[in-house]
């Protein structure tokens, strides 16, 4: 396979890795739905498809990173940025790659974000929880907190 022919399946993973975010992302909007009207079936029925979509995603990232590598680039931004700069002006056919590239990273961020504040929601609920659950606890006339060896009991 020629060097334009590995850069042009390159451009093809980034597609195909960009459809993947969208996937997630869409998951991810239905699982803070699901948060905040207290569904946790469909949490539960989320978690799945969330779950086999990060391995995916994961594959994509190993691929990408040993591809790039086998370029001969460092791992980082700046080096990835001028290496699809100069791709694009060499080869006027890949003018695109830089855009995908960067939409790609915006799908990255806009998921990390989603996946921050549901986990922000699920702690919070979880808090709540333990909170409601501990009241219960000491209402039934268990007040105790510590087991016998000094342990924390609830």
């Amino acid at each position: 396979m020629s060097s334009s022919q590995h850069v042009a399946y390159f451009m093809k993973e980034l597609e195909t890795e960009k459809n993947i975010f969208q996937a997630f992302i869409e998951i991810l909007k239905k699982e803070e739905n699901a948060l905040i009207e207290g569904k946790i079936e469909e949490i539960d029925y989320l978690a799945s498809d969330k779950a086999r979509l990060i391995e995916e995603l994961i594959q994509f990232d190993e691929d990408r990173n040993e591809f790039l590598k086998k370029q001969g680039l460092v791992l980082e931004k700046n080096s990835i940025d001028n290496w699809l700069t100069e791709l694009a002006n060499y080869h006027s056919s890949l003018s695109e790659i830089k855009i995908s590239w960067n939409e790609l990273l915006d799908l990255a961020r806009i998921a990390q974000q989603l996946n921050y504040s549901n986990g922000l929601m699920i702690s919070s609920q979880l808090q709540h929880n333990q909170r409601a659950f501990a009241a219960l606890h000491c209402a039934a006339g268990n007040v105790s907190l510590y087991g016998p060896k000094g342990q924390t009991y609830i």
